[in-house]
């Protein structure tokens, strides 16, 4: 199904759109979608499915759906394999709603979702994206209901922390939205700074979604963390031109690239470890005590096995 054929199933503009983006997800997609259908709202949305042709049974799952619901699921079905990158950015630039909600295939919505963030975005014309806390499948553990994060959270907050939500709990309003087409890849950490350049980022506490996190995930990919690392320091330096201090987006940059040369050497990547640990002379800088402490390890690579069991981060 052709992009403008998606656009034109209905003239009806919804007040929401949902971009849900798939890929070999034949487990777990059907919840996926019944989440959202079943979503009672007071206010007309829409459910846009990118699915990336995938080689399971994702694509009969999502036709199952639009066959169903054929007035509010709207199908992009790939002819061949995109990529996750540009899956969802060519399923986000067929939303029509005023508000977009993002969603993956392996999570799921809780009741009142949609509703709660609507009425967070209609009662706080600040906030340019809201996220909330979510429940992680086959835990007990939830993210983003840390009394850390603030509940009106600003781009510094963002640049500091990191993404303190997921992903799948993001409602953000189009009219903010930059043009991505120039970007071959992107990272949610990206598109987050850009649109918490225009306002700020509310974080509800309540857990209002589910996440599943798959132990080898993509993340675990060595070319995949390579990209993520490059996509991080292009963020920082958006964050630049968007007009963030200076100080700010070095202090974020430093902890983060901290945060990988950790995550390097618990990969037993302990070369990526010396080099990612480095900081160049003239910078000489760091974004904590544990950040110079891990930079001198990297001559004594072994002390941080110690150093990683006495603070508790392996």
């Amino acid at each position: 199904m052709t992009l403008f054929r998606v656009l034109k199933m209905t003239d009806r503009k919804p007040k929401v759109s949902v971009c849900i983006v798939t890929y070999n997800h034949e487990n777990y997609l059907r919840l996926c979608l019944q989440s959202i259908v079943d979503q009672k709202t007071d206010f007309d949305f829409e459910v846009i499915v990118g699915e990336d042709c995938s080689t399971d049974g994702t694509r009969a799952i999502v036709q199952e759906f639009a066959d169903k619901y054929p007035t509010l699921v709207k199908p992009l079905l790939h002819e061949k394999n995109v990529g996750p990158s540009l899956n969802y950015l060519i399923t986000a630039a067929a939303a029509r709603g005023q508000y977009v909600a993002s969603l993956d295939g392996d999570d799921c919505a809780l009741p009142g979702k949609l509703q709660a963030q609507v009425d967070c975005l209609d009662a706080n014309p600040d906030v340019a994206f809201a996220a909330h806390a979510v429940k992680v499948m086959g835990t007990d553990d939830v993210m983003g209901a840390e009394e850390k994060y603030p509940t009106k959270g600003t781009v510094d907050d963002l640049l500091m922390h990191g993404t303190y939500f997921v992903h799948s709990s993001v409602m953000y309003r189009r009219k903010n939205e930059f043009d991505h087409a120039h970007l071959l890849t992107v990272v949610d950490f990206f598109m987050h700074v850009e649109r918490a350049s225009k306002g700020r980022i509310f974080l509800d506490r309540r857990v209002l979604g589910c996440y599943r996190v798959h132990p080898q995930g993509i993340s675990k990919n060595p070319a995949y963390r390579e990209l993520l690392e490059n996509c991080y320091e292009a963020a920082f330096d958006r964050a630049l031109e968007l007009g963030a201090s200076k100080e700010v987006v070095q202090a974020g940059r430093l902890k983060r690239r901290m945060a990988f040369s950790v995550a390097r050497y618990l990969a037993g990547d302990v070369r990526g470890y010396q080099h990612k640990i480095k900081i160049d002379r003239h910078e000489r800088s760091f974004a904590s005590t544990k950040h110079l402490i891990l930079h001198w390890t990297r001559f004594f690579p072994n002390l941080l096995g110690i150093y990683t069991r006495i603070r508790g981060m392996a």
